[in-house]
């Protein structure tokens, strides 16, 4: 397929970011396909995916501002920093005075503290069920065999967190996760489980699917967050319930905004700092411009998996756009458009297209990182471009950055075979 753009896609819950990418190859017929920005599993929302020659644009988009809806749940940590994690455990002391401090927590007092900690420029240390490679290896592949990685705190910034509600209420949880001492039998787990229940009125205990559990205060916070790139909102949960002394991890997350692409427009904020804007200046509001009809769908479906080693099946999830090939790349941003979303963008002509295509520097001053669009003005030039589309459709020749001489040279170069 000779097709090249910018798809903007729905992730729903359950499947990698990965797992999105084989299902665009698969649609569109094609290999060349890669995202920018990873989304976890339990995570939701916008995935912007390259495909062709497009894939070329993606790194200029990894570093932009992204915004978030999450929900953080108080009063409970987990080893993940989010749902699909274990519970962490604790004593009955300890776990007297979280709910102590949870039955203080109001809206107001959470804005607070988070404008007070987290806002700005701030050291974060990644999840250790996170991407981050130590030593050569994932450190969440470090985690999953219980070594606990070494994590080194990196810079980010935070340009708003904004406290959108406040929910005091009671979470099921295990029985056993009480107390820290709890290593016997059974029966000794679940006797001091009642013991506890029955000395504190907001705990009880009850039986749900035949494994007894019990009912523990918690506090949910749905917050927005606008961030740079490179910040894990399982991290910002982790240490705000640390900050706090309850424990808190991460229980829903939907990605609304990456850079100047969007989606969910009646939810995004439109308050994420502009791309390219100067640290410290004002963060205008921004319109989401995406439709909601442009955005591509992907649905999840489960299918049996047979390992080959030992004959075991088991059920996974599987990714599948929900759209024809022929309707996406109606969905898709041609490489001009997407470039120009994410970056400053210069018309060059015939000549300077023909000299960006061999790679030659061509004598424009630019300050950033810019594209080069070409359009063809008349039919004859439309003739030159080798190509049935129309001769005002601009087209993507180059991705320039200044160099020491003023000189505006090629970094990324797509070849529009036009003949001067």
């Amino acid at each position: 397929m000779g097709e090249s753009g910018i798809l903007l896609v729905d992730k729903p819950q359950g499947v990698t970011s990965h797992d999105v990418v084989g299902a665009v190859r698969g649609a569109l017929h094609t290999r060349h396909v890669g995202h920018a920005g990873t989304l976890d599993p339990m995570a939701t929302g916008l995935l912007v995916v390259g495909f062709g020659k497009s894939t070329r644009l993606l790194r200029y988009m990894v570093g932009h501002t992204k915004e978030y809806l999450a929900t953080i749940r108080l009063g409970l940590a987990t080893d993940s920093d989010d749902a699909d994690g274990n519970l962490i455990r604790t004593d009955h002391a300890k776990q007297n005075h979280i709910e102590s401090v949870l039955k203080s927590i109001t809206q107001e007092g959470l804005q607070a503290l988070v404008n007070e900690f987290f806002v700005g420029a701030i050291d974060q240390i990644p999840s250790a069920f996170s991407s981050v490679r130590v030593h050569g290896k994932h450190s969440y592949e470090l985690a999953r065999n219980g070594e606990i990685p070494e994590l080194k705190p990196r810079a980010i910034t935070v340009f708003s967190f904004e406290i959108l509600d406040v929910e005091h209420h009671e979470a099921q949880i295990p029985c056993n996760w009480r107390n820290e001492a709890n290593e016997g039998s059974e029966s000794t787990q679940n006797n001091e489980a009642e013991e506890s229940a029955q000395s504190n009125a907001t705990s009880s205990v009850t039986s749900a699917g035949g494994e007894r559990t019990i009912a523990v205060p918690v506090v949910d916070v749905k917050v927005r967050v606008s961030c740079s790139s490179g910040t894990y909102i399982r991290a910002l949960a982790r240490d705000l319930g640390a900050r706090l002394g309850t424990g808190g991890h991460l229980i829903a997350l939907r990605r609304t905004r990456v850079g100047d692409f969007c989606i969910d427009s009646h939810e995004a904020s439109n308050t994420a700092k502009p791309c390219g804007s100067a640290e410290g200046e004002s963060n205008e509001r921004q319109e989401c411009t995406t439709p909601a009809e442009d955005i591509a769908k992907v649905k999840v479906e489960q299918r049996e998996r047979r390992d080959r080693k030992t004959g075991a099946v088991e059920i996974r999830n599987r990714a599948v756009m929900t759209d024809s090939a022929e309707t996406l790349l109606k969905y898709a941003l041609s490489p001009a458009a997407a470039a120009s979303r994410i970056m400053d963008s210069i018309e060059i002509s015939a000549k300077e297209a023909v000299d960006l295509g061999y790679g030659r520097d061509i004598d424009r001053r630019i300050n950033t990182t810019s594209a080069a669009i070409y359009t063809a003005q008349d039919s004859k030039e439309a003739e030159a471009l080798h190509t049935d589309e129309p001769q005002n459709t601009p087209r993507l020749c180059a991705i320039l950055v200044p160099d020491s001489h003023g000189m505006a040279k090629p970094q990324t170069v797509f070849p529009v075979n036009v003949k001067a």
